[in-house]
């Protein structure tokens, strides 16, 4: 199997995306009751990591709620700010994953900046992660239907 700089970069982030998971777990067994902030910024690295890896995956409800994560220029900055969180405390594991996340973020970066040289169009670099539309065999459905139409005020509002 050919691997290419977009697989390559997709595997580091779900790599990267499972250790700040599993290191988020590790410190719950750290925590105290003094260090308030640290059990916040726990929670943070659980449910980023967890988007990373979902966004990876291209769940639709994730790439709805997240927007930023459908081109590469954003997952860029986003892996690189969860780097920049990820440096905040000194294991070397931790320091590890940051500097991974700072170069995949790098690398996403330069992706959208010089897509011509990679032969995409520019549509794609920016939604190379598009989730399927209505039109197609496996297209998101919202898990019901809502005879509400908020836009018009709806009945709780008249």
């Amino acid at each position: 199997m050919k691997c290419d700089i977009h697989c390559a970069t997709k595997i580091l982030t779900i790599v990267c995306g499972g250790l700040i998971i599993a290191l988020a777990i590790s410190r719950f067994t750290n925590l105290s009751i003094e260090h308030p902030q640290q059990f916040i910024l726990t929670i943070h690295y659980l449910w980023m990591g967890a988007v990373l890896i979902l966004a990876e995956f291209r769940f639709a409800y994730i790439h709805q709620k997240f927007k930023v994560l459908t081109s590469y220029f954003g997952r860029g900055l986003y892996c690189f700010f969860l780097g920049t969180l990820m440096i905040s405390a000194f294991p070397p594991l931790q320091i590890a994953t940051a500097v991974v996340l700072f170069v995949v973020g790098v690398i996403y970066i330069l992706m959208q900046l010089f897509s011509k040289k990679f032969g995409w169009s520019a549509e794609e670099a920016k939604n190379p992660y598009q989730i399927p539309t209505q039109n197609q065999p496996n297209a998101y459905q919202p898990p019901y239907q809502s005879n509400v139409n908020f836009q018009q005020g709806g009945p709780a509002l008249k």
